[in-house]
């Protein structure tokens, strides 16, 4: 599943940047186009003047292998999102741990959202705040529709990880209320989470599909009739811009969430936790006139990655940190 940290690197690669992402897991290097490498080992990425982005603070150990390196430090999540991944694990190892060494280090410090903004600016004064996004050029409604929802109409929709963050709770509650329409969750799922989807999907109108390749997730959204995010409210989910936010909104899906910040302050996101009020509101969405749909195209082209990346540019230009070294 593509996610803001491959989605900023693109958009990196677009302005003209090589881009060599490494994944611990690769074998075989794989020369993706032109500009973007992927790599197993931070030994195939050039020892001095690159920009060096990242989400992770332990890898803030790393920053002396290279020579003149700008760092870009990106809060995308709030903190407490490691919090379950990281019990039991010694205090050196642990995200917090590193984070503000890293905040410090790095020469940009990029956050995600409003609510991060106001959680670290006590941390870093020149913060700067780059939205999430959505790559146009994947989600839209011109391509194909997933066989399984192709002339499948009134289907309620939902792609991403089904995790700790995903409210069983309210899914239930929704699918008793509107059993004629279809729930199609399409995504991988934690094992912490499995009983509880379990329980879900054995509703008669819920489904759950399973992990989709990436290129696929697009042909999914353009069967959605309605796109979910039903997330719980919490301190971790209350730091979240879903990226499916406005991949709904390119393929002209109407979007019905809980009330996460940053879905309440988008004017074409219907937010509410009550299960009555977004029944109301999904069945609205079901019947969404086709200008109403277009309507919502217009708001994801303003958040374009392209668009969404120029404040870091932006900042980059005027530390005079954009210059990166360029390899075959």
């Amino acid at each position: 599943m593509p996610q803001r940290p491959q989605f900023m690197l693109e958009a990196f690669a677009r302005e003209g940047h090589d881009v060599w992402v490494v994944d611990p897991t690769l074998t075989t290097p794989l020369r993706v186009d032109d500009r973007i490498r992927l790599v197993g080992s931070v030994r195939a990425v050039p020892g001095r003047n690159v920009i060096l982005y990242t989400h992770f603070a332990p890898l803030v150990t790393m920053i002396d292998r290279f020579e003149d390196a700008a760092v870009v430090y990106d809060l995308m999540d709030d903190l407490t999102i490691y919090d379950d991944d990281e019990v039991g694990m010694p205090q050196e190892r642990r995200v917090r741990h590193h984070h503000f060494a890293m905040t410090e280090r790095a020469d940009v410090v990029v956050v995600s959202n409003a609510v991060l903004g106001e959680r670290h600016n006590t941390e870093r004064s020149d913060l700067i705040r780059v939205e999430n996004g959505v790559d146009l050029a994947r989600f839209g409604v011109e391509g194909p529709v997933a066989d399984i929802l192709e002339n499948r109409p009134g289907v309620v929709g939902y792609h991403g990880a089904i995790a700790q963050w995903f409210d069983f709770e309210i899914m239930r509650a929704l699918a008793a209320a509107a059993p004629d329409l279809s729930f199609v969750l399409v995504g991988p799922v934690d094992p912490r989470a499995e009983s509880d989807l379990d329980r879900l999907a054995a509703l008669p109108n819920v489904e759950h599909v399973g992990e989709q390749p990436g290129h696929l997730i697009p042909t999914f959204v353009r069967g959605f009739a309605v796109g979910l995010i039903p997330f719980v409210i919490n301190t971790m989910t209350e730091g979240v811009t879903p990226l499916k936010m406005y991949e709904y909104m390119a393929s002209e899906v109407p979007v019905v969430a809980t009330p996460l910040p940053a879905c309440v302050e988008h004017p074409a996101v219907f937010t509410g936790d009550d299960p009555a009020m977004l029944t109301e509101a999904i069945r609205a969405g079901v019947e969404m006139s086709e200008a109403e749909r277009e309507r919502l195209v217009a708001h994801a082209r303003e958040a374009s990655w392209d668009n969404r990346i120029a404040p870091l540019l932006d900042r980059l230009n005027e530390l005079d940190l954009r210059q990166v070294s360029h390899s075959d």
